[in-house]
């Protein structure tokens, strides 16, 4: 690195001085305005015609969701979504710097622009590969969260390397820190490092994600331990090549850590026991993403897990729900899904004393069948349970692979069995009770009585 600079605040006045100076000159105004404007009437024309194609082809144009059967041609309109605008405005830029130089003029900020459009043709290219396999969610939360900003800021320090001494102004020293000079470039690489390395991270977690469990089909559990486990890897050797890249000293690294240990290990006990917590889960896969559990009372559904917490999602109303991992050491949980997805549930029914209880199982089994929900294997299974006040009871039992549809295939086979049994002549009876009314004392003493049957 250059010899650092001292921070004097009219270093950088000067600085802005030399560069509205540049951009004062004619032929740098020409070619500004020339960009601008070939930028803008490009943009207001690629809307024009993406509008058109909409019109035009409205089952593929609309690509945040898959179709299979027009997945290619979803993909294709992706592309003209995303490459439309550069192109276009990659052709005209081109050809205005073709007349810039047959006319002797100057045309380096053209050129400037012509490789950043490129760039952005590229990325383009490569976030429509993305919307191609992954979800369309995770795609946009990258987008805005990684890709974009790391490539407006290549954009920003691009300009800023045309305008000015690049590597003059990020030599400037701000303050000292451990004996060591910190510079606007230490500050920059730092913080948009750590952002960067470790949002990068998170995403080449779900990428490992996908090419094990969609290609290679290996197990979810492990290959959630094992991308979760490289992640945080990743990132603690980000961290450690950052600090080493800007000249952080260990040894005054190890001392503030030290220093702060103890104080800092009782505020960060409970974080420290869901980290373990976490990593049993993850290598004992006693969890794994989409199980269906009961924690609290509450049947959910495991969404992501985390080193310190699990997010589920609550199936009564579809809410999340961020639980640390020594919850599920602590407390009693039960897993509908664990080692055998399939789950056992049960309808009870009663019929009258007039019925013949052989064809109230057929109508039970029947029904059963009929429903698309209820596996075929295991077989569904009816028994006449008890001789009741009022009725014969029976059950019927069936096997579900998916246990969130089970209320509404409950619903579903009482209608079904409603519906069959009127059909079948088969009465559903009320509850029968005798009712004894004492109208008081008669002459001889005793008590009247009357029974009424309700």
């Amino acid at each position: 690195m250059n010899d650092k600079l001292i921070l004097n605040p009219s270093y950088f006045w000067e600085e802005w001085l030399k560069t509205m100076v540049i951009l004062q000159r004619p032929a740098v105004q020409l070619q500004l305005f020339t960009i601008i404007i070939s930028l803008a009437v490009m943009f207001l024309i690629s809307q024009w015609i993406w509008r058109k194609f909409q019109r035009r082809f409205p089952e593929i144009s609309q690509f945040e969701e898959k179709n299979e059967k027009y997945y290619p041609q979803q993909c294709a309109a992706a592309l003209v979504c995303y490459l439309i605008f550069p192109i276009l405005s990659l052709i005209t830029i081109g050809s205005l710097q073709f007349l810039f130089l047959k006319q002797g003029w100057f045309a380096g900020y053209l050129t400037d622009a012509i490789v950043v459009l490129w760039i952005y043709i590229f990325y383009s290219i490569f976030l429509v590969l993305l919307y191609s396999l992954l979800e369309h969610k995770t795609v946009e939360h990258y987008h805005y969260r990684f890709f974009a900003p790391l490539f407006l800021t290549l954009i920003i320090l691009h300009i800023i390397n045309i305008l000015t001494d690049f590597d003059t102004i990020f030599s400037v020293s701000f303050f000292r820190l451990f004996d060591q000079s910190v510079t606007l470039g230490d500050i920059v690489v730092t913080v948009g490092g750590l952002y960067f390395w470790i949002t990068g991270c998170s995403l080449f977690e779900k990428l490992l994600i996908y090419l094990f469990s969609k290609e290679i089909r290996t197990d979810q559990r492990a290959v959630q331990s094992i991308s979760l486990v490289m992640r945080y890897f990743l990132i603690g050797l980000g961290i450690t090549l950052i600090f080493g890249y800007v000249g952080i000293s260990p040894t005054a690294l190890a001392a503030i850590t030290g220093g702060l240990s103890v104080g800092i290990g009782f505020g960060l006990k409970e974080v420290i026991s869901n980290f373990i917590s976490g990593l049993f889960l993850l290598f004992e896969g006693a969890l794994k993403p989409d199980d269906v559990i009961s924690i609290n009372n509450e049947m959910s559904q495991v969404k992501k897990f985390g080193i310190r917490a699990t997010t589920v999602q609550v199936v009564r109303d579809n809410s999340e729900k961020i639980i640390p991992n020594q919850t599920f050491f602590t407390e009693e949980v039960t897993t509908f899904t664990g080692s055998d997805p399939l789950v056992y549930r049960s309808v009870v029914v009663g019929a009258n004393y007039n019925c013949d209880p052989q064809e109230v199982i057929k109508v039970l089994l029947k029904v059963a069948d009929n429903n698309p929900n209820i596996l075929d294997y295991p077989r569904p299974v009816a028994f006449a349970l008890e001789f009741g006040d009022s009725s014969i009871n029976f059950e019927l039992k069936f096997w579900l692979d998916d246990p969130l549809v089970t209320k509404r295939v409950t619903s579903s086979l009482i209608c079904d069995i409603w519906r069959e049994f009127k059909k079948s002549s088969i009465e559903i009876p009320y509850p029968q009770r005798d009712l004894h009314i004492i109208n008081g004392l008669d002459d001889n003493n005793q008590e009247g009585i009357n029974t009424v049957k309700l």
